[in-house]
């Protein structure tokens, strides 16, 4: 049986319902980065090629693009979107380049779940060439009554705690990288230079089916499916969506902020 904490099993709802968002973040990064024409970019944590596609978009002089991710089905799906990027089945905490391979080194949303983040950034100023930049997306604190509203549906069907022990499995992190001030702490800590710290608000409206079907592809979505087996969980998901018509009409109207943050090293 497959392990529920990985994206193996959602690859391909995920890059249908879900890649659009990491794609906005993605551009927003790129922007703070600045990457120049042909730089060498590794993208961690790429998934189904977020950065490599807004890479695309930005820069009309092809960089070299390696993404690396533990899911060799999302890289298969990134490979494809984007035939020039060069995917890697890689730890990012254990790197499998040379030090001064890249010019710039992105993680779209993806620090917050490493259980080691430290060493993940010393591998990364590793690989980095002189001078180069280290650019990384984080989500912001989200509380809002949809977000309310699953978590306490989710843990009334699979048992309470449930929304909790899968954020702290998957995103064990994700709390603390939801501060600005310990993004900045942490890349100046790692010793990364020039450290610049942003935020922006990522604004979503979705119809109500949508938005329950990218909450069952999250973390805390993927245990409650594990923990009440198929039937169980179909008959939930149908649940929650009326539930969520009942509660906010047909659409889901909220937003988010974002901590973007980058370092460079001389």
């Amino acid at each position: 049986m497959s392990d529920w904490r990985a994206y193996d099993a959602v690859a391909e709802p995920y890059e249908r319902i879900v890649a659009i968002r990491f794609e906005t973040v993605a551009r927003h990064l790129l922007a703070l980065a600045r990457p120049a024409a042909g730089a060498r970019v590794l993208d961690l944590g790429t998934g189904t090629g977020a950065v490599a596609v807004a890479l695309v978009e930005s820069l009309k002089t092809p960089s070299r693009v390696v993404g690396c991710d533990m899911s060799f089905p999302m890289l298969l799906r990134a490979r494809r979107r984007v035939p020039g990027l060069a995917p890697m089945l890689a730890d990012a905490a254990h790197l499998p380049f040379r030090q001064d391979s890249f010019d710039l080194v992105t993680a779209n949303c993806v620090l917050s779940h490493l259980p080691d983040y430290r060493g993940a950034l010393q591998e990364i100023l590793r690989v980095l060439a002189k001078p180069a930049s280290f650019a990384a997306s984080f989500w912001g604190p989200g509380s809002d009554p949809y977000a309310e509203a699953w978590k306490e549906l989710l843990d009334g069907a699979a048992g309470d705690g449930t929304v909790q022990r899968a954020t702290e499995a998957v995103v064990p992190w994700e709390g603390h990288f939801s501060s600005p001030d310990s993004v900045r702490t942490a890349l100046f800590e790692a010793g990364f230079g020039g450290v610049r710290v942003e935020m922006f608000e990522l604004s979503s409206d979705l119809p109500v089916g949508e938005y329950v079907s990218e909450r069952a592809l999250g973390a805390a979505g993927r245990l409650g499916r594990r923990t009440l087996g198929e039937p169980r969980w179909r008959d939930f998901l149908e649940q929650a969506d009326a539930e969520f018509r009942h509660r906010f009409g047909s659409r889901v109207r909220y937003s988010r902020p974002v901590v973007l943050g980058l370092g460079t090293v001389a």
